[in-house]
C-alpha cells in the first residue's frame, strides 16, 4: 500500500499575519501609511492585500494582539520622523516611536525604529502603520526588506490560556 503525500505549507497555529517590503518607501512632511509587498506568512485570520495599508481581523479572533512595526530610514538631509499605529484609521494613542536620519560629510545615515503594541482588536478593525516626517526635512526612504509587520494573537482566557486548562486552536493543536 503507497503513502499519500500532501503537499502542506506550515503556518502558525495562533493567528499571526507577517509582512515585509522588498522594496523602499517614500516618506515626506504629508505622512504615508506603510504597505508591504511580501506575506511571509498569514493565517485565514487576517486578511490582506499585497501593497494594501490595512490588514483587517477576521473572524472569530477578537482579543489582544501583538503588533510589531520595524523599520531602517534613510535620508539624504537632515530629517527626524515619527511612526504611528492607526486602528480603524484612527491613532493610537501611546504607540508613537521617533527617529531622526541625517547627512553627514557625505554619508547617508539611517534611522532604525521599532514599535511594540499590545491591543484590544474585534473582528473588522484594521491595523495601519503611518510614518511622518519632521517640517523642512528631506524625503526619508526606507531601506528595503526592513519595514516588517508582525501580528499575533495572544490567548488570555487564564494562567494557563483557558478555564479547563488548554486551548483548542485549528488542527486540535493544544497550547
Amino acid at each position: 500500500m503507497s503513502r499519500i503525500r500532501r503537499n502542506r505549507v506550515n503556518t502558525p497555529v495562533i493567528p499571526s499575519i507577517q509582512l515585509y517590503d522588498s522594496g523602499t518607501q517614500t516618506f515626506t512632511t504629508a505622512g504615508e501609511f506603510h504597505t508591504w509587498d511580501t506575506i511571509a506568512f498569514k493565517t485565514s485570520d487576517f486578511h490582506y492585500t499585497v501593497d494594501d495599508d490595512r490588514v483587517i481581523v477576521q473572524l472569530p479572533s477578537t482579543g489582544y494582539y501583538e503588533i510589531t512595526f520595524e523599520g531602517s530610514f534613510y535620508s539624504a538631509g537632515i530629517a527626524s520622523l515619527t511612526s504611528q499605529l492607526y486602528i480603524n484609521g484612527d491613532a493610537v494613542e501611546g504607540s508613537k516611536v521617533r527617529g531622526c536620519a541625517y547627512y553627514n560629510q557625505g554619508t547617508v545615515a539611517c534611522a532604525c525604529m521599532t514599535l511594540h503594541f499590545i491591543k484590544y482588536l474585534n473582528s473588522k478593525d484594521y491595523i495601519q502603520i503611518e510614518t511622518i516626517t519632521s517640517i523642512g526635512s528631506e524625503d526619508v526612504l526606507t531601506t528595503p526588506e526592513t519595514s516588517r509587520l508582525i501580528v499575533k494573537f495572544i490567548p488570555t482566557l487564564g494562567w494557563n490560556n483557558s478555564k479547563g486548562g488548554n486551548m483548542n486552536y485549528k488542527g486540535d493543536v493544544m497550547r
